[in-house]
């Protein structure tokens, strides 16, 4: 059985999606009978238990979570956050700084670490916490339009080279498979700057952990990602061959 997938878990889902925490906790009890070492689902507990505040209770199940699973940037963001409700905060900080070792570009982790930070009267490292996260939430936000830019204004330069008359066909050719080898490198580093953002945007504690992929539906969100880059490089392309012809 994978991970993910456990007995119960779609209903789990949604009723912590619509606030029913304990009725979603109960579902988590139940798919532990059968699953007692499931990580998921424990890390899905603790959520559920800090949500109501009973945080020695998440606190155990996050530490049997990262006994079973240590690299999970999850768990041990949750261990943090119960640690700090407890009033435990050089533990807190020890738990959310191994989290953002995992995965640097966690901003939740960031933030949390960056608060506790500041309640510590450790200024210096709040502020040095907060740039990070400033650093890694600020660009992704414009992804799209830096991304679709580019894209825009190589196909202008691509329809321009096609529309020059006389000019030997290798170098056509050639001029063109540069450009579109760019254009390839700007779909690969979009795809990726969009992961990355949804990385950075997962709220760990809000949202409880149901692994469909890292897009959601799989690979459609990054097909229309992809049909979308690749209908501006042809806009592009039609504008540049276009505006080349009114110049002439």
């Amino acid at each position: 059985m994978a991970y993910h997938d456990f007995p119960g878990s779609d209903e789990a889902f949604r009723l912590a999606q619509e606030g029913k925490i304990h009725e979603a906790l109960a579902c988590y009890d139940r798919a532990l009978v059968s699953n007692p070492n499931n990580d998921v689902i424990l890390n899905n507990k603790a959520i559920a238990l800090i949500s109501l505040g009973r945080y020695e209770e998440s606190l155990a199940c996050s530490q049997k979570a990262i006994t079973l699973n240590p690299y999970e940037t999850g768990v041990w963001i949750n261990k943090g956050i119960a640690l700090e409700k407890l009033g435990r905060l050089a533990e807190a900080v020890d738990a959310l700084e191994q989290a953002v070792a995992i995965n640097p570009y966690n901003a939740y982790a960031r933030a949390l670490l960056g608060i506790i930070y500041q309640n510590m009267e450790l200024y210096d490292k709040a502020a040095a916490q907060n740039q990070k996260l400033q650093e890694l939430v600020f660009p992704k936000e414009y992804a799209g339009f830096y991304f679709a830019t580019a894209t825009f204004l190589l196909g202008i330069l691509l329809g321009g080279i096609l529309s020059v008359e006389g000019k030997p066909l290798p170098i056509t050719l050639g001029s063109a498979g540069v450009i579109i080898f760019f254009f390839g490198i700007i779909c690969i580093l979009y795809v990726r700057a969009l992961r990355l953002q949804l990385e950075i945007r997962r709220d760990v504690v809000s949202s409880v952990s149901r692994d469909k992929g890292l897009w959601g539906h799989g690979g459609t969100n990054e097909a229309v990602v992809l049909g979308f880059l690749v209908f501006v490089f042809v806009i592009g392309t039609v504008s540049g061959m276009g505006i080349w012809q009114y110049f002439r």
